[in-house]
């Protein structure tokens, strides 16, 4: 009789063992299916035909040294990470074309020890083509944007001229999807 007891104990020990891992499979299961809801997006494309873009080689008439090229790859990363179109060469559904019209890095604010604040300014000429019915979807003739960044203060959000230029590619990104994409 106590043989029987113990074996009792033995078999209730592993069932309890079972239905504790059965229930963390169970929680584990719950918390991978709602980070798997996280990962939902909230991108909105109004125009779902298109699903591949070519950016053509912005033409910089601003004269400051490799801007398109800093612009070209900001552009393709971006698009990459946003993944609502796909960046190609050959056979696109439409195409982005840019024209960096001016471009100036001027005294924003200063003082008596000194420049305080430089504004970085970007003129853009922008075209977005549909080529699938060959129709211009969206064109800007004259888009500028701006960002100020301080060199001398650790308070500023931009600490460099590279910084302000990263703002204003991720603007221009932005700009773009906001009149695209994005339209409602």
């Amino acid at each position: 009789m106590i043989f029987c007891i113990s074996g009792l104990s033995t078999k209730n020990s592993y069932f309890r063992f079972k239905r504790g891992v059965m229930k963390y499979i169970i929680y584990f299961g719950i918390i991978i299916l709602l980070l798997s809801g996280c990962a939902y997006s909230v991108y909105s494309n109004s125009l779902p035909h298109l699903k591949t873009i070519a950016i053509s080689s912005f033409e910089n008439k601003s004269g400051e040294f490799e801007l398109e090229e800093n612009i070209q790859d900001f552009l393709l990363n971006r698009f990459d990470k946003d993944g609502r179109l796909r960046v190609v060469t050959l056979a696109p559904d439409c195409i982005l074309e840019g024209t960096i019209m001016d471009y100036s890095r001027k005294i924003d604010t200063y003082d008596e020890t000194g420049i305080e604040e430089y504004a970085v300014k970007i003129l853009f000429r922008l075209k977005f083509t549909d080529l699938t019915v060959n129709e211009i979807i969206w064109e800007k003739d004259s888009l500028i944007l701006t960002e100020v960044y301080s060199e001398n203060s650790e308070a500023a959000e931009f600490q460099s001229e590279e910084e302000a230029r990263e703002a204003i590619y991720e603007k221009l990104f932005a700009e773009f999807m906001k009149n695209t994409l994005e339209q409602w």
